[in-house]
């Protein structure tokens, strides 16, 4: 996987798990309108809203309904099995003849309860469809990365392409300014790694290409440093407090879902640490995510960040 892929695949990731409701549904037709030049959207209008229909690509007869529940709620499947079909229903009333029918269901990646993919097959044999299916954040993952990079930059904005020479950066509030405003030295590769950073890689989980960033950006930290050697004890303290509330909260938001789950944290907390004003302009988000970078290799160093190897092993 590139290191541009990377960072569309799981920034889409993060999207998906942030999105609920309205939120949700504009992701999607965003995604659907940029992958299927046909597809068009459809605005609730009068007492009949939306007849049923979230979205649909005419000369194939193919409807969309999209549900997505908010993070923190429980799954309801008994709502969910009946919306499946009165929507259903509603489309049959209000727009005609279907051929497709999908129901779009932000699962967050824990898989579409089967129930649902049962329902949609019965709906199939009952009424002869050609198709009918559960689209889950899976199916809207690989539509979005099968959208050209200007279109994926259009929904997410610029990603980084790769690991930078040197970093044009910017606290954690105030330390990330300091990067983000001073331009940092190019990144040597003479020094070796403490082997206690390779093996915190490990055991924690990290893989490529999160690991190369952690291992790159290290070479920059002796500026987050020197930052720190010019301040208060009490700003120190306050930062690394910070630094591992972040950790805690990536760690209560992004449950564990699989071998990737350590690295989407990593880039959970990449955008964690970036302020609003910073996403306004391209160049200014790319300098703040890569400045970012360099806090989370220093702070995953002295391990305020990502579990210590004499913790992991102890357990």
């Amino acid at each position: 996987m590139s290191h541009e892929n990377f960072w569309f695949r799981t920034l889409f990731k993060l999207k998906l798990y942030e999105v609920s409701g309205e939120s949700f549904q504009r992701l999607f037709i965003d995604i659907a309108s940029y992958r299927y030049p046909n597809f068009q959207a459809v605005a609730p209008y009068g007492n009949q809203g939306d007849g049923g229909n979230d979205g649909w690509i005419p000369d194939e007869n193919r409807y969309c309904q999209v549900y997505g529940k908010k993070a923190s709620s429980e799954t309801n499947l008994p709502y969910i099995l009946k919306k499946v079909t009165d929507d259903f229903e509603k489309l049959q009333e209000n727009w005609g003849q279907i051929d497709c029918y999908h129901f779009v269901y932000n699962d967050r990646f824990d898989c579409a309860p089967s129930l649902i993919g049962q329902k949609m097959l019965a709906l199939t044999n009952q009424h002869g469809l050609k198709e009918a299916s559960v689209w889950d954040s899976r199916k809207l993952e690989q539509m979005f990365m099968e959208l050209d990079k200007d279109k994926k930059e259009a929904i997410l904005g610029s990603v980084p392409s790769d690991i930078p020479d040197f970093i044009d950066s910017r606290m954690v509030a105030e330390l990330l300014k300091h990067l983000a405003d001073n331009a940092l030295q190019t990144i040597s590769l003479l020094d070796e790694q403490a082997p206690v950073f390779d093996t915190k890689i490990e055991l924690n989980g990290l893989t490529p290409p999160v690991s190369i960033y952690l291992k790159s950006f290290s070479y920059q930290t002796q500026d987050v440093d020197d930052f720190l050697n010019n301040r208060e004890i009490a700003l120190k303290q306050s930062i690394a407090m910070e630094m591992q509330d972040i950790y805690k909260e990536s760690c209560t938001t992004i449950t564990d879902n699989g071998d990737d789950t350590a690295n989407i944290r990593y880039v959970w907390m990449v955008e964690k640490l970036i302020p609003k004003q910073a996403r306004s302009h391209p160049h200014t988000l790319k300098a703040y995510r890569e400045a970012a970078q360099v806090i989370l290799a220093k702070y995953f160093e002295i391990c305020d960040i990502y579990e210590h190897p004499s913790t992991i092993t102890s357990s």
